[in-house]
């Protein structure tokens, strides 16, 4: 199976498209600027879908676009621009070629959502896509990063244009942060702020998985800084990568004072001979046992309607309630790839190989509570020779404050309960202190 036959079975799950609509990508970065934040709106428009007519020996073809912003309900932008594009008569067009396009401007910080609409000219297909962009508050004299802008292609500028950076490098945006192999090298772009002018700074990157195991570094770059802000280029080469879900992330350090600042941005990797990923949104071969073991794994993600739901349907029934589990919660429709199914398979996995006990994996209490929140921000656990019962307390920044889940091994058997959480829904127990004493009773 060819590697776009698979990111096609992938799309099932993300979400459905007929025949007629035109589907393309776009991505964003918001830049420091002293007035508004700087922002460029990045946009990939499919090359092979567009409707070409026969003119002089060459085939024409045209895309309108319009793009409107909304802050709330109330629209601040508006813009509307065409994309022409000319082949020779008989010129072949990868059928997985993009048009890159770039739109700027300023936004104050805040929330906002982006509305563009795409039409071709001679046949009046059209595509649309609404995504929701956060422009930033850069703070004055402290060390900043802007936000991360993957790179398609870095090379030298023939001449200045709408991708042209740093006087004579042209960046091409990739609003689609998916990659094989064949990807190659992958570039990204982003600015470091409020430096101190002729003094040294070092930046270093890695590629992470969800776990925050590095897989891939790029050694520490040691620069002098030009004046209070420079621009970097990183690359790194991908092509080892495994599938998943990544972060690539980077670190920017002053020595001379040891401020510190980090920035980071969510890419995709998919590889064309992972069984897993064909297996997920096809539900053909499941068996009536394969759905209900995949029902007992992820019905803490499920609400109440959804149970019910699928408790009362058929095989067939239930085969299409889970093709429409997974593209409910696609977080990110734009794209061919479905970046939720991929967080809790990961989930699933690190639950099954470290979470033992009589309930074991992702069926265990820590493995319901990082499928439905995630990894937590911090873990404290008892230490060696404590006189407490072993016990493990998760923390999670930015759940409604600071929460706090605690599981303890009540029965010396390596089986970890959940005691004690103040997050609203689960179980509360003022006393968990006294549960996790070594002399306590079980719980």
């Amino acid at each position: 199976m060819k590697l776009r036959k698979l990111t096609a079975l992938l799309a099932l799950g993300a979400f459905l498209l007929t025949a007629q609509d035109l589907r393309f990508y776009t991505d964003y970065a918001s830049f420091y600027d002293p007035e508004q934040s700087f922002v460029e709106l990045y946009f990939m428009f499919p090359r092979a879908g567009m409707t070409r007519l026969e003119k002089d020996g060459e085939l024409q073809g045209k895309y309108l676009a319009a793009v409107n912003i909304y802050q709330e309900n109330q629209k601040v932008f508006s813009s509307s621009f065409a994309i022409d594009d000319v082949l020779e008569a008989g010129e072949p067009v990868p059928e997985f070629a993009f048009i890159p396009e770039l739109l700027s401007l300023h936004l104050l910080p805040g929330e906002y959502r982006v509305h563009t609409l795409l039409r071709d000219f001679y046949s009046g297909r059209t595509g649309e896509q609404t995504r929701s962009i956060r422009v930033r508050q850069y703070p004055e004299k402290v060390l900043s990063l802007s936000d991360i802008q993957i790179a398609f292609r870095v090379e030298k500028s023939g001449s200045p244009n709408a991708f042209t950076k740093l006087g004579d490098w042209d960046i091409v945006p990739l609003a689609n942060p998916e990659f094989d192999s064949s990807n190659g090298i992958f570039y990204v772009y982003f600015e470091v702020y409020h430096l101190q002018p002729d003094a040294a700074y070092t930046v270093q990157s890695q590629i992470r998985d969800l776990n925050g195991n590095i897989l891939l570094e790029n050694s520490a770059v040691e620069s002098r800084a030009p004046g209070a802000y420079d621009a970097v280029i990183d690359r790194m080469d991908i092509r080892n990568l495994p599938a998943g879900t990544f972060e690539y992330s980077v670190q920017v350090r002053i020595p001379q004072n040891n401020a510190e600042t980090q920035a980071s941005k969510r890419i995709y990797f998919v590889r064309e001979a992972d069984p897993d990923l064909l297996k997920v949104l096809d539900f053909e071969d499941y068996s009536q046992k394969d759905m209900d073991s995949m029902f007992q794994v992820l019905k803490p993600l499920m609400n109440y309607k959804e149970t019910r739901e699928y408790r009362n349907a058929n095989l067939k029934a239930k085969r299409l309630f889970f093709r429409d589990f997974w593209r409910r919660r696609d977080s990110d429709q734009q794209t061919v790839f479905n970046e939720y199914f991929y967080e809790i398979r990961d989930r699933v996995q690190y639950a099954d190989r470290h979470f033992g006990g009589f309930e074991s994996g992702a069926r265990s209490d820590r493995g319901r509570v990082l499928l439905k929140y995630g990894y937590p921000s911090e873990i404290r656990r008892s230490g060696a020779g404590a006189v407490t019962k072993d016990y493990e307390m998760w923390l999670y920044e930015g759940l409604r404050g600071e929460i706090m889940f605690v599981f303890c091994d009540t029965r010396g058997q390596g089986f970890y309960e959940l005691i004690h959480s103040d997050m609203e829904g689960e179980i509360y127990n003022a006393n968990w202190q006294a549960v996790i004493q070594s002399g306590a009773k079980n719980y």
